[in-house]
């Protein structure tokens, strides 16, 4: 066999090769909808409930990708008439970007029988462009031998931070839901949307201690808590109680004016029909309590029932602050680039 021959076969082999590792991701990846949503149990939790139920109904297929919200309107941004998603799990501040940069569509009530049983607020907060499936509250998960007293509120866990009575953690900026933190320092230090400075001189005086850590991975800081380089963090409560229940010798709380988060379901623009269907079940009762039961995050559906054991897991939205999802969008670039300048990570 010439060289040229064998040179030629090995071409032919390494095209067949990608050909068909191609193919296979296409295959792997086929599916009727694809849904963005958020990674970790939140994810399998999503997987259990909604999506397992829409596809009970149907027959269809799902598939879902994890990233961060700003990716996923970018990817759908970059191709809007044949988006790559069909559904986005958003945050308030993104799902209103969203409906400003037209990539989702308004919910529709014929198509949506379920639409009714959430209440308006939770619709009217997106300008309809979507609906709040569930809300996490920002409290403290601890470990209750390095930190027997936890502080009662965030103002004694600023003070007990600068003291040294624990290692801190609470999320950056650059994280999902650290906006909000920022947010809710602000406004128990005097501070508003348009002056953030309150909170941020708190967050730099933590830091000036030596005693608090800033995460933007949730499962990386899991593993600070159990290493013992984190005592106590400011941590979504669904999560931290996931975590609890393989690490008892954790505890976590809801302080007073926590912030909470809630997170909206979308249709992207050009999605196909099928994505109503997928919605309608993701708003009604049954997969509502599969998921709050499962995951102790609070959710939407009046119609909801909560497991006698979960229900007093489950955040009180009288006893946490909505932060202003309108009014902090406008301000949301200007806190980066102060925070960057400022705290630098």
């Amino acid at each position: 066999m010439s060289n040229r021959t064998k040179s030629m076969r090995r071409k032919a082999a390494i095209i067949s090769l990608v050909l068909s590792a191609a193919l296979g991701v296409r295959v792997a990846h086929a599916a009727d909808l694809v849904i963005a949503a958020y990674g970790g149990i939140w994810e399998e939790t999503l997987r259990q409930c909604a999506i397992a139920a829409f596809e009970k109904k149907t027959g269809k297929k799902v598939d879902v990708v994890l990233g961060s919200p700003s990716q996923w309107l970018n990817q759908v941004a970059a191709s809007p008439a044949k988006p790559p998603i069909d559904i986005m799990y958003m945050p308030p501040d993104n799902a209103l970007d969203s409906a400003k940069r037209g990539l989702s569509e308004k919910l529709d009530p014929a198509k949506l029988p379920h639409l009714k049983e959430i209440p308006a607020r939770f619709v009217d907060s997106v300008d309809g462009y979507g609906a709040a499936m569930n809300y996490g509250a920002m409290g403290a998960v601890y470990n209750t031998k390095t930190v027997p007293n936890p502080p009662k509120t965030w103002k004694e866990f600023v003070e007990g931070t600068v003291a040294g009575k624990w290692k801190g953690a609470v999320p950056s900026i650059n994280y999902v839901g650290g906006v909000y933190t920022l947010w809710m320092y602000a406004h128990l230090y005097g501070g508003s949307p348009s002056n953030i400075a309150p909170g941020l001189a708190q967050i730099k005086r933590m830091m000036a201690s030596g005693n608090l850590k800033l995460w933007v991975d949730p499962n990386q800081l899991l593993n600070d808590l159990k290493s013992g380089e984190v005592d106590i963090s400011m941590y979504w409560d669904g999560r931290a109680w996931a975590f609890i229940d393989t690490n008892p010798e954790f505890n976590y709380y809801t302080p007073p004016d926590s912030a909470v988060l809630p997170n909206y379901v979308q249709k992207v623009k050009n999605s196909p029909d099928l994505a109503w269907q997928y919605l309608d079940i993701a708003m009604s009762a049954e997969p509502q309590a599969c998921f709050a039961n499962k995951i102790r995050y609070g959710v939407t559906n009046k119609n909801v029932v909560y497991d006698p054991k979960v229900k007093p897991k489950i955040t009180d939205l009288n006893l946490v602050l909505l932060p202003p999802a309108r009014e902090l969008q406008q301000y949301q670039a200007q806190w980066v680039e102060q925070w960057n300048k400022e705290i630098g990570r």
